[in-house]
């Protein structure tokens, strides 16, 4: 091959190569936004069986922990298998009950009861026993729990591991004194190590929010709690604590929700997410840059017939990297460290942390809630008085 040959080989090859990225960077641009349908190997699943009946006159929660089906009742907790057998049960005596889940963890308290007993996958791990009303309470992935006690004119907030052991901090917070303001949500870290809440003081000029993170564990010989650091928002009530990953958080608000460091480095912070529902995830994952999914509020048309709300994943460090625009409203939201699920009345969706859709479910029955097991392809639909299997729908048929 002469030297002029050459030259055009390689000149044409450059082009080809250039043509090529050009073609996946508008390629990568296009499914970022989703402006273009990508095609997908997603499955439709269908009603399997029924699995479990339920008593609607003795209303249940239902969620699934670690690939078990697990159903509190006034009466108590009882795990099941994807076949409907039963696996653990405990017997609780429950009146106006609230469950808190972070796998494999499960909180169980009466509302503003002075107990919480505690669960994971293997039935009951502890108790948490309290003087004054629970107001408040939330658990982490290791089973740690963040509460606020109500003394009318007073809060008392505390922290306990997954035994019930209380983990060395007890704040308490005077209704009259003006420079607090009162705690509204809590939060436990990860490795129990550090106590997040947020105190809201409606006192002063602007409404404000204060942000403070307290160390557990601190010396026998140290009075008063060791205060890491606190953080004023003005014009924001913020009403849900969440981490992303280990060691950071998002503090979501009505006006604003900010990313930070444990060690209360502020990462970013965002003013158009309206989160419509709140975004809580059943399991967070260390991996990669962390995965945070809300249901954005910011496009909702005025007409509520035509309401539209906004997919939208963030990371750890407060960047969205996917997002899309949902054109019927949204009745039901469930996220883990998998992905999402989505209903939409009668019609129920699945993406996973890509936001590649996984599945579609759609039925004419009354279903409330639906979870999918990736690894199985077997989905589980709740309805109000039963628990069906779902499975993929098998071809050939209409």
């Amino acid at each position: 091959m002469s030297k002029t040959e050459k030259r055009h080989t390689l000149k044409l090859t450059t082009s080809i190569l250039g043509v090529i990225a050009a073609a996946i960077g508008i390629y990568l641009i296009l499914t970022q936004v989703s402006i273009i349908n990508i095609p997908s190997n997603h499955i439709i699943l269908e009603q399997e069986k029924e699995i479990l009946q339920l008593d609607i006159q003795n209303p249940a929660y239902i969620g699934m922990n670690n690939k078990q089906i697990v159903k509190v009742t006034k009466d108590g907790i009882t795990a099941y298998d994807l076949d409907g057998e039963e696996l653990w049960s405990d017997t609780l005596t429950l009146d106006n009950y609230i469950v808190r889940q972070r796998e494999s963890f499960i909180a169980v308290a009466n509302k503003m009861g002075t107990a919480i007993i505690l669960f994971n996958d293997k039935g009951r791990q502890g108790q948490i026993v309290c003087k004054n009303p629970i107001a408040y309470f939330s658990v982490n992935k290791s089973g740690g729990v963040a509460v606020i006690e109500s003394l009318g004119d007073s809060h008392i907030l505390s922290a306990y591991d997954y035994r019930g052991n209380a983990l060395g901090v007890k704040r308490i917070t005077y209704v009259q004194d003006k420079n607090s303001g009162y705690p509204a949500v809590a939060e436990l870290s990860p490795d129990n190590k550090v106590l997040l809440a947020s105190y809201i003081d409606v006192d002063k000029p602007v409404l404000t929010s204060t942000l403070i993170a307290i160390q557990t564990q601190k010396p026998k010989d140290e009075a008063l709690d060791h205060v890491l650091y606190g953080i004023e928002q003005k014009d924001n009530l913020i009403y849900e604590i969440e981490f992303v990953k280990d060691n950071e958080w998002v503090v979501i608000g009505d006006k604003m929700s900010t990313w930070y460091t444990l060690e209360g480095k502020e990462i970013a912070r965002k003013s158009d997410l309206s989160p419509a529902f709140n975004p809580y995830l059943i399991k967070s994952s260390n991996y990669g840059d962390g995965f945070f999914p809300i249901i954005s509020a910011a496009h909702l048309k005025k007409a509520a017939l035509h309401r539209e709300n906004e997919l939208v994943y963030l990371n750890a460090k407060g960047e969205k990297y996917h997002s899309a625009i949902l054109n019927d409203a949204v009745t039901y939201f469930y996220a883990d460290d998998k992905g999402v699920i989505i209903g939409q009345m009668n019609k129920f969706t699945g993406y996973d942390k890509t936001g590649s859709k996984l599945f579609e479910f759609t039925t004419s029955q009354d279903i409330n809630k639906v979870f999918y097991l990736q690894g199985k392809r077997r989905g589980i639909a709740v309805a109000k008085d039963k628990v069906l299997r779902l499975s993929p729908k098998r071809e050939g048929e209409s």
